[in-house]
């Protein structure tokens, strides 16, 4: 294998953690009425049964952060995916509700934790050439995740006549994740640490080591040298008295954890993980409900693709815009048919052209503009923040996602509404980063006094 597709390799194989993500959100999605009455639980311990994994991916989050700098990117990804499959393996076998929460947890701890240094990995391991595009892999991978969960779980649900495996589907599908996961680690036990990561530790030869797995023998001594005027760089940024940040890094704080909450509020994790439950509510449609999220799924996987060939070319604030536009109109629509108690083929296919948009706004163009918009001095502050944030409001919105769909099926799509609409007049406000480089932006905010 030549080194540029072992490179690739390595891209795919680590979105394959956003892969892994994204279908245990359809497992999880699919396993909600089995659930209910293997447990015997109600609707709002549903929710805490969904956000438990949620709670373990921020808590992941946060210890991932440590860990890749004490004992490197390679050796925390592999600790946190066998933590992974410790929690899967309980999830899978759980006898009582108490187990089942206590695996979710620890499945949660691993995901979390993978999917944050996996994002650094690849960035670190990529040729500068090539940062960008196996930066987005990621992204195209996740709704893989979905839709082969939600096709599992269709096939397993409508294919199958067993009584037991029905009634045990959820662990059936569980145990495919927990699998599919240990694959996963297997592969990953003969990738390369992180060279950055080793030069930073004064392990210089395992650096040099490293690159030449990845790099053409011409271009190892350059990243060498490159290597070495980052972490003078870094050194330099690590003085830096936070009491004493400018105005504009102050702003890029805040346009930060106003993008985090926009992002949130717009509702895309309560329409995923309650997907084929709206899908009843708003369609008269006799499509199964799983067959639906499906389709979601293969909408998100071509709003990735719009975003991959128009974001260099139209830059990121008219993606967001437009895309934020499109979506709200399809909330809107959502919320009309629910109050008004209208059924029909366009409710579908109104969360489908709301996923699509979501994936195109929110999910892939803003993920790129704050890894772009914050400066050197920051960035990994700021997208840590970026992230805890989506984290937290993440969990809230699931866990109260179903008593206020008690209350009123049309009030949670009224209230993404409205904090969509909000978004339609804050994205004009931010600076575009398009053809800018990362030096250029942050001068841009070092010179706001």
């Amino acid at each position: 294998m030549s080194k540029e597709k072992y490179v690739v390799y390595i891209a795919v194989l680590t979105a394959s953690f956003g892969y892994i993500f994204d279908f245990d959100s359809a497992v999880i999605s699919s396993s909600i009425e089995v659930l209910a009455n293997t447990f015997k639980i109600d609707k709002q311990m549903i929710g805490t049964l969904i956000t438990i994994v949620l709670v373990g991916g921020l808590i992941g989050g946060f210890l991932a952060g440590y860990f890749s700098e004490k004992i490197g990117r390679k050796k925390t990804i592999l600790y946190s995916l066998l933590g992974f499959l410790i929690g899967g393996f309980i999830t899978t076998f759980s006898l009582n509700i108490e187990m089942f929460m206590l695996g979710r947890l620890v499945m949660g701890l691993g995901l979390g934790s993978i999917f944050l240094v996996g994002a650094i990995y690849v960035i670190e391991i990529s040729p500068i050439e090539t940062r960008g595009r196996n930066g987005t892999i990621n992204q195209l991978f996740m709704p893989f995740g979905l839709v082969v969960g939600f096709w599992l779980a269709y096939l397993i649900t409508n294919g199958l006549t067993n009584r037991f495996i029905l009634d045990n589907s959820w662990r059936v599908l569980f145990f495919l994740e927990t699998f599919q996961g240990l694959i996963i680690f297997i592969l990953f036990l003969r990738i390369p640490e992180s060279p950055r990561w080793l030069y930073l530790k004064g392990y210089k030869d395992k650096a040099r080591e490293s690159l030449e797995k990845v790099l053409p023998d011409e271009r190892v001594e350059k990243v060498m040298e490159e290597l070495d005027a980052t972490s003078v760089s870094k050194k330099a940024e690590d003085k830096i008295n936070f009491r004493k940040i400018n105005k504009g890094v102050k702003i890029v704080i805040v346009l930060v954890v106003i993008s985090a909450i926009f992002r949130q509020f717009s509702g895309i994790n309560p329409i995923i993980y309650y997907a084929p439950e709206i899908f009843q509510e708003t369609s008269s449609v006799s499509t199964s409900g799983y067959f639906q999220s499906v389709t979601m799924g293969i909408y998100e996987i071509l709003g990735s693709v719009i975003v991959l060939f128009l974001i260099d070319k139209y830059g990121r604030k008219k993606l967001l815009f437009y895309g934020t536009l499109v979506m709200t109109i399809s909330l809107g629509y959502l919320t009309y048919a629910l109050f008004y108690k209208e059924r029909g083929v366009y409710d579908v296919y109104s969360v489908y052209i709301y996923n699509l948009t979501y994936t195109v706004a929110f999910g892939t163009a803003l993920t790129v503009y704050i890894s772009e918009i914050t400066p050197n001095s920051i960035r990994s502050l700021g997208v840590t923040l970026f992230n805890v944030i989506n984290y937290i409001f993440d969990i809230t919105l699931t866990q109260i996602y179903p008593a206020i769909d008690l209350r009123s099926e049309s009030l949670p799509f009224f209230i993404f509404f409205i904090i969509s609409v909000l978004s339609l007049f804050f994205i004009p406000l931010i600076p575009e980063t398009k053809g800018k480089t990362l030096e250029e932006i942050g001068e841009y905010w070092n010179k706001i006094k």
